[in-house]
């Protein structure tokens, strides 16, 4: 909870941090009697509650639109291409601190299976209910 009390509990602070901006608020909690300072801790955590939420969207709008840079990548987060003697699409991902590696070969499926296997199988790992059409578009030549 980002609820805090600040001045020997006379002060209420709500702060989270959604997309890299801090929101803040603040609850006097001076001069009220016990009933409005229950009222004022109600709101304080309601309203922490609402940024919670939102907190949690705009991480999962930032996961589905990440991109990455390096040569190897296929501007998925969490799909690499590797190329041993063959081209694979590797998906790496942790969930609950635990890794899960997977790859698809492109010489066995064929390219546009693989990506799909590759790209439903990230999505379902991050809890996701379909593939994003975004990843759909963003496969890489397989030279």
């Amino acid at each position: 909870m980002a609820v805090y009390e600040l001045n020997g509990g006379q002060l209420l602070r709500v702060a989270r941090s959604i997309d890299g901006e801090l929101h803040q608020h603040y609850y006097s909690l001076i001069g009220l009697n016990k009933t409005q300072q229950r009222q004022a801790r109600k709101e304080a955590r309601a309203l922490d509650e609402d940024w919670k939420a939102q907190q949690a969207r705009a991480r999962s709008k930032r996961i589905r639109s990440a991109e990455t840079d390096a040569g190897h990548s296929t501007g998925v987060r969490g799909i690499n291409v590797v190329r041993r003697p063959s081209a694979a699409f590797r998906v790496q991902v942790q969930i609950e601190g635990k890794s899960h590696v997977r790859e698809f070969s492109v010489k066995r499926l064929g390219a546009d299976k693989a990506w799909n296997q590759a790209t439903r199988f990230l999505a379902q790992c991050r809890g996701f209910k379909t593939v994003p059409k975004a990843w759909g578009s963003r496969m890489p030549d397989i030279d």
